[in-house]
């Protein structure tokens, strides 16, 4: 996916120091679900121990701890006296609040914890967020019955939160992802989080010792999720020094309406002055194709059944 250009421009003039990279980590979780979600959740077996399981699956020596708690009430309580938290992980409705006025809460006790919201129901969480504000919330996701969406909700907090001082202090890359539909960023984040921690581990060298893998796995490539042009456009101004490709959808909101080209516009953005920048479009219209072409972007399918693989 690095072009030549790109790899001259990324790398830095100097030996990273790995010790100084990912210095903000999601080591403890703190689930928020009704009895009945949890049960809906852990159907298909133990949660703790299946992410646990995408952990160690991906040879990643570390795993989150978590905590689980029935309400709202109950959460707040909780890390206000415990301060070990890193991530808040709510359903929809806890009981006593949902998960924006939790998310709110959270706020207002001035506890600098993300709350992200997990919904198992792709049409309840779409009349959820269009009835309330969700501004609070650091992002949604949907459960499919994969796991590895647990991993990539940990990698997308950490990659937010360290995004900024690890490009700037160690040189390290930057993958865009610009999507703003629920199912399919549930979708992509998990497999391409993966596919990235096994290339990761395959471009360090089998005699440096586990210690030294660990340190370097931590100057793996950044992902940032956009879901607006304006997002989208600020991230690629932020990091286009060291950004390493875009994987965007062709229709996403901008300037507060549903534009049905902005990928194509953001491709022939980006692809002007940087036209070494890998830039992979995506459209359920194949006609979407030939127009992704023009931009200098290769073009995927969405309601291609190999879409994931490819």
């Amino acid at each position: 996916m690095t072009s030549e250009g790109a790899r001259g421009r990324c790398r830095p003039g100097r030996v990273h120091d790995f010790h100084d990279l990912m210095q903000h980590r999601v080591m403890e979780i703190l689930l928020v679900a009704s009895p009945y979600d949890s049960f809906l959740l852990e159907e298909a077996g133990e949660l703790s121990e299946r992410m646990l399981g995408e952990f160690r699956n991906l040879d990643l020596h570390y795993g989150p701890g978590l905590t689980r708690v029935s309400t709202g009430a109950e959460a707040l309580a909780v890390v206000k006296q415990q301060r070990r938290f890193n991530l808040i992980l709510t359903t929809v409705h806890v009981g006593d609040m949902n998960a924006a006025e939790l998310a709110r809460r959270v706020r207002q006790e001035g506890l600098d914890i993300p709350v992200v919201l997990l919904a198992y129901d792709n049409r309840e969480l779409k009349d959820f967020v269009a009835r309330r504000d969700v501004s609070a919330l650091d992002r949604s996701f949907l459960w499919q019955g994969d796991a590895r969406i647990l991993l990539a909700i940990v990698k997308y907090i950490e990659d937010k939160l360290n995004v900024a001082h690890d490009t700037a202090t160690g040189g390290v890359q930057v993958i865009l992802l610009v999507e703003d539909n629920v199912r399919f960023y549930s979708s992509f984040l998990p497999t391409i989080y993966a596919e990235l921690l096994t290339q990761s581990q395959r471009l360090i060298s089998e005699g440096v010792n586990l210690a030294d893998k660990i340190l370097r796995m931590r100057a793996r490539p950044k992902i940032l999720l956009c879901s607006t042009f304006e997002e989208a456009w600020a991230a690629f101004e932020a990091y286009r020094e060291v950004l390493l490709g875009v994987i965007s959808d062709i229709e996403f909101p901008r300037d507060g309406q549903n534009c049905r080209d902005a990928g194509l516009e953001l491709a022939r953005m980006i692809r002007g002055p940087w036209p070494d920048v890998p830039v992979l479009l995506q459209s359920s219209r194949p006609q979407n194709q030939a127009l992704a072409r023009e931009a200098g972007a290769d073009f995927l399918l969405k309601g291609s059944p190999l879409l994931l693989h490819d």
